[in-house]
């Protein structure tokens, strides 16, 4: 008989890629797995080994999260490793346990080599993580039902966006690329935002945010030093909003494919479209979900 609960999912990762375990953390959690990451699960006055190795030998599954730093760095993570190995050795044959996981191109230690590893930061590699995990709920005859557990009341339901940087909604201006896979060893400041307001279609995976410079998008609603919710994508359809690169510079802009060039549209009648030839380097980078607005310094919705 099925079991009506998710599959449990232990990251093992280095303190130095923070970062980019909160990221997948949220990403797991919202796409229906019980993940468990120490700073979201440890309470003060909780014991930290004590309850990473409780954690850790509850999980069903444990996810090692390798890079340069957890390669070649001593400390906690090379124990993590050791008893995840541990674990994984009592599993019957075939049954899948231990999952590397490289969040940028490093060497997988010896120790755990045996093992097929999936490059995260490739453009499909969160899709062959995803795909792994659903075969181990499978597998584990687990069945994610949220009818048959506690209801959450999504009011209260938020997410955590990070803020890149800026966008420009007049002149191109260089700002750090967003790209599909922007997560870096960077802290970036965040914004909570309550996850019924997205819309409706709308997983909550995978968004950033960018902070308007400039009112070229006044008459869509979009002031100076608004916040835009921003989906990468890289494609966009005829009048979408989006994040535009052409050759290293960026604005935002409503988006026009004609005949023999691109029309980057703003929303100002001050301003004129900027045009560009198609066979100029253009690129997507995003497609705008929500604009949060700022005024007076306070945040309103």
């Amino acid at each position: 008989m099925a079991e009506n609960r998710q599959l449990k999912v232990f990251l093992c990762h280095s303190k130095e890629d923070k970062p980019k375990i909160r990221k997948l953390y949220h990403r797991l959690i919202s796409d229906g797995f019980d993940a468990w990451l120490d700073e979201e699960k440890l309470i003060p006055g909780h014991n930290w080994d004590y309850e990473i190795r409780k954690a850790m030998r509850e999980s069903d599954v444990v996810v090692v999260c390798l890079s340069n730093n957890a390669v070649t760095k001593t400390g906690y993570v090379q124990k993590e490793i050791r008893q995840a190995l541990d674990k994984a050795n009592e599993q019957p044959e075939g049954k899948i346990y231990l999952i590397p996981v490289k969040l940028e191109d490093c060497k997988v230690p010896d120790s755990i080599s045996q093992y097929q590893w999936v490059d995260l930061f490739d453009k499909n590699g969160y899709k062959k993580l995803m795909g792994t995990l659903v075969f181990c709920a499978d597998d584990r005859k687990l069945r994610y039902s949220s009818n048959e557990l506690k209801v959450v009341n999504l009011d209260m339901v938020t997410i955590s966006i990070p803020i890149l940087g800026p966008i420009t909604a007049g002149p191109f201006m260089l700002v750090p690329e967003p790209g599909v896979d922007y997560l870096n060893d960077k802290e970036y400041e965040a914004i909570e935002i309550a996850r019924n307001l997205l819309p409706a279609n709308e997983a909550g995976t995978d968004l950033y945010a960018l902070q308007v410079i400039g009112d070229g998008m006044r008459d869509a609603m979009v002031n100076h030093d608004d916040i835009i919710i921003v989906k990468p994508a890289t494609e966009a359809h005829n009048g979408d909003m989006a994040i535009i690169r052409v050759n290293d510079e960026y604005t935002l802009k409503y988006f026009f494919m004609e005949k023999n060039r691109y029309r980057l549209q703003p929303a100002n009648p001050t301003m004129k479209p900027v045009y560009v030839d198609k066979n100029a380097a253009l690129e997507i980078n995003g497609k705008v979900v929500m604009v949060v607005r700022q005024m007076k310094k306070a945040m309103i919705i």
